[in-house]
């Protein structure tokens, strides 16, 4: 399956919108290993996509550091979006044994042209 994703800058005071091909807001999402998605700069700013793992338990959920959660290799640092968009299929994290799912909290940063934007949804992604 495939997602498309395109990050606006909207509203007063402006913020990051997340909406999804037929214009439904929202930038979390839940993924299946093997799924494609593709995030479209329209902010006409510059746009950057940083990956964290998100572990999930009894206490506050808290971050490992910096994953990939795509196939092939990483930009070694935050992932630039250009305005004709970027795609990458879905992998596992790690061994995964015992659990169903990898949670990946994505910090979305616009900059340049306007005040410094950030807004940070979930993938949660299906093994």
């Amino acid at each position: 399956m495939s997602y498309m994703l395109f990050i606006k800058v909207a509203g007063t005071p402006e913020g990051i919108v997340i909406e999804d091909g037929a214009g439904r807001p929202g930038g979390d999402l839940k993924l299946r290993v093997g799924d494609d998605v593709c995030w479209v700069n329209a902010t006409g700013r510059t746009c950057k996509l940083m990956f964290r793992e998100l572990q999930l338990g009894r206490e506050e959920p808290r971050y490992k550091g910096r994953v990939w959660p795509f196939e092939g290799d990483g930009p070694g640092g935050d992932l630039d979006i250009p305005a004709s968009g970027w795609c990458g299929r879905v992998k596992a994290l790690g061994s995964g044994q015992g659990r169903k799912a990898d949670y990946v909290k994505y910090d979305v940063m616009v900059t340049g042209g306007g005040p410094a934007l950030d807004l940070d949804p979930i993938i949660i992604i299906d093994r």
